[in-house]
């Protein structure tokens, strides 16, 4: 493997990440990441590791969650004080789990599966599998070579959402999907975002993008699919279910608008903004101002690109700006507009600033989470505009209209 990349030429422009040098400081954080953290699952106290989260972090909310519905307790979970009892009860020894169950009812019928699994099996086919899961789709999407498949692997989002638990693989992929093959697998990019649709959060732009480049048989297809599984979760779980978890995403909404939530993990610009002190109600505001840009600016690039990698990028780095409530482990969403960034480095070479850029974008998820817990700082989101500012300067010529020519044109 190291054969084929040591043949292959730095794009021009390169100072510092030759793809030797990436390739051997990428096996080095793989090993060395999931090491540490395989050695961390091995010293835990009865499933909690040495720092105090479970292990998996938030997957203990799944496992709880599919058990807990297994229990006929599917309505009763959205109450924090009926959630909180039932964990203490049914997962590993704790003092407390302060977890809240926000996740409509149409997400059940990804999670039942892992009712019927103990634990750490559980954890281990959920993140295995949806990150397989991931990676096949960037493989397929974009026509990686395995060795491109591995760096992706390497990638510090990538062991963030392995860590916590969470389902950030899996909404990359229905989220990649639904962007990058409209046009090629119309129905199959309808149907993921139409499953999309258990965080729609992340899911806003498509239709605004379905609808600026035309693409009906997607866009119609999602919506079928989102009736679909919702009439599927009110036959399965009962309405009273639905009322639970409308009365629950008040209170979600009320805590992110009083910031009770962690804002150093949201690389959100309401997020960022209160961290920094400006009052909630004006970085609320703002919030609503860089949705409304947004989905400007996708729709902008999808009537006018072509390109259905670049519009599908464009649209992945804009997800960030549209919610105030998304959190980091959801950044591996920006591996594939990362990885079209890196395509058409190698295809065309850097431009100025490019390499210095994308290197900040893989290393800094590995500082940021400690950065943002001891120093108090709120940089998840300068990640989110570094790569939206190169993508749009790699989309320039596409974006901008042709000069007209003036003059006498000669017969």
């Amino acid at each position: 493997m190291y054969s084929r990349i040591r043949n292959i030429p730095a794009p021009e422009g390169t100072l510092v990440a030759t793809p030797q040098r990436v390739f051997l400081v990428s096996l080095v954080m793989l090993a060395v990441s999931y090491a540490v953290y395989a050695q961390a699952i091995m010293t835990s106290d009865q499933l909690n590791l040495p720092q105090g989260p479970p292990v998996g972090g938030d997957f203990v909310a799944f496992w709880g969650s599919a058990r807990a519905v297994m229990d006929g307790m599917a309505a009763d979970i959205y109450q924090p004080a009926a959630y909180e009892a039932y964990l203490m009860d049914n997962a590993m020894p704790r003092e407390r789990f302060g977890l809240t169950w926000q996740y409509p009812p149409t997400y059940y019928f990804f999670i039942l599966p892992l009712a019927l699994l103990p634990f750490m099996p559980g954890y281990v086919l959920w993140t295995g599998g949806t990150f397989a899961m991931f990676l096949a789709t960037m493989r397929g999407s974009l026509k990686l070579p395995w060795t491109g498949v591995l760096l992706i692997a390497a990638i510090p989002v990538c062991f963030n959402a392995v860590i916590t638990g969470q389902n950030g693989f899996l909404t990359a992929t229905l989220l990649v999907v639904a962007a990058a093959m409209p046009d090629k697998r119309p129905i199959l990019a309808g149907i993921c975002a139409g499953l999309l649709t258990f965080k729609p959060q992340l899911g806003v732009l498509l239709p605004f993008a379905y609808l600026a480049a035309g693409c009906w048989r997607a866009f119609f297809t999602a919506g079928i699919t989102a009736v679909l599984l919702f009439a599927a979760s009110v036959g399965a779980f009962g309405w009273e279910t639905w009322e639970a978890f409308f009365h629950g995403l008040a209170g979600v909404g009320d805590g992110v608008s009083r910031s009770i939530y962690p804002l150093q993990k949201m690389p959100t610009v309401f997020a960022a903004l209160a961290k920094s002190g400006v009052p909630r109600e004006a970085a609320m505001a703002l919030q609503l101002v860089s949705l409304i840009a947004a989905v400007g600016l996708v729709s902008w690039t999808w009537r006018r690109i072509r390109d259905s990698e670049m519009r599908a990028a464009i649209l992945c780095a804009c997800v960030f700006l549209c919610t105030p409530y998304a959190y980091y482990y959801e950044m591996t969403i920006l591996v594939f507009p990362a990885v079209v960034l890196v395509r058409r480095a190698m295809q065309s070479g850097l431009m100025r600033l490019e390499e210095a850029g994308l290197i900040a974008l893989w290393a800094l998820p590995i500082f940021l989470p400690g950065l943002s817990k001891y120093a108090g700082a709120q940089l998840w989101l300068a990640t989110v505009l570094i790569l939206l500012a190169l993508l749009i300067r790699r989309a320039l010529p596409e974006l901008m209209p042709e000069p007209r020519q003036t003059g006498n044109v000669a017969a």
